[in-house]
């Protein structure tokens, strides 16, 4: 770099040092390595003192060599001519270091009370949950669990059904929603909680925002190691409906279905194996979203000819109510709102 591009630079930095918080002290006169300057009027700190752009200009212009002009510069700074002010910066690091402060303070408290919540549920009696028809509640629901089975080369997979215990707990609070398990859950599970309480506030017009509602799962199954997906949905809706209007839950009914936030009911998953556990349960009634209500069959025929015997099938949709109906002796009816569900959970039949 050439002298007169390095002393445009140098311009430049006391400019910029000058505007950030350099401090010139203007008052007192320079004699030194040579350079006489006269001493400069009172002037403002953001402004350049003409003793400093004559020594600037000697240098640039080769009348005085490089060390003998960083010697200037560093005599100025030794004498405290030029210094800095760190007040500012001081200020805005303090500034910035305490909003970090309380917003981790905020976060330490919400951690605090969210770890408590949780700890006073684990911690709650078996018999304050069940006994308190007025806070609490609980239903039946459904699931499927898969059963991999190897014979050395290939694996398959087939689904069984199992039954969930679903209790709602209702206290004050700030509007919280919680599942609280012994086994994992998914972020669908959580999402289809949210939902149940939205619409069981639409369906009751009671505001839930000064309450926190805590749904607790707990199943006989071992082979159970997580819950997931929506299936469960309409069953949480259902009760914490009934929960907060004081109604009784008919035990001989089940339900599998998600919820949507308009209060229809979505379909699911392995409906004909969580009608089995359903009827195994000793359910009388099962609902199941709507056009849910069939299953397809493998129907086979047989046809000899000479030594030969042929056999065809072909997949056939068969009603799932008349395969319950003939083995275990219970109904499967099709369903497309919450409200349509509730008039068979608030049945006494």
């Amino acid at each position: 770099m050439n002298r007169k591009n390095l002393i445009i630079l140098i311009v430049f930095v006391i400019i910029g040092v000058v505007s950030t918080g350099v401090v010139i002290n203007t008052n007192v006169p320079i004699t030194h390595l040579g350079f006489s300057t006269a001493s400069a009027q009172q002037q403002s700190t953001n402004s350049i003192p003409s003793w400093i752009k004559n020594t600037a200009k000697w240098w640039s212009e080769g009348q005085t060599n490089d060390t003998d002009f960083l010697n200037a510069m560093q005599y100025l700074i030794d004498q405290n001519i030029l210094h800095t002010s760190k007040s500012s910066q001081i200020e805005n690091q303090t500034s910035a270091a305490q909003k970090i402060d309380d917003l981790q303070t905020r976060y330490n408290s919400l951690e605090i009370k969210y770890n408590e919540l949780l700890k006073q549920i684990q911690n709650m009696p078996e018999n304050q949950v069940t006994n308190s028809k007025k806070y609490t509640d609980s239903i039946s629901a459904v699931a499927v669990y898969p059963i991999i089975q190897s014979d050395g080369f290939f694996q398959t997979t087939s689904y069984n059904g199992t039954i969930l215990k679903i209790t709602v707990d209702i206290r004050d609070g700030t509007g919280l929603v919680l599942a609280n398990t012994a086994i994992p859950e998914g972020v669908d599970f959580q999402d289809s909680a949210r939902i149940a309480v939205q619409v069981a506030h639409d369906i009751t017009g009671v505001n839930l925002s000064n309450k926190d509602v805590i749904f607790s799962i707990t199943t006989d199954n071992q082979n159970l190691r997580a819950v997931d997906g929506g299936s469960a949905g309409g069953a949480m809706t259902v009760l914490l409906t009934s929960a907060i209007l004081g109604k009784s839950i008919n035990e001989h009914v089940l339900m599998t279905g998600t919820i949507q936030s308009d209060g229809t009911i979505g379909p699911i998953g392995g409906v004909l194996e969580k009608a089995q556990a359903a009827a195994g349960y000793g359910a009388k009634i099962f609902l199941v979203p709507s056009g849910q209500g069939v299953v397809e069959q493998q129907h086979c025929t047989q046809s000899t000819q000479g030594p030969f015997v042929y056999q065809s099938c072909s997949p056939q949709e068969v009603s799932l109510s008349s395969i319950m109906e003939s083995k275990y002796g219970m109904k499967v009816i099709e369903v497309g709102t919450i409200d349509d569900v509730l008039k068979y959970f608030s049945s006494s039949s």
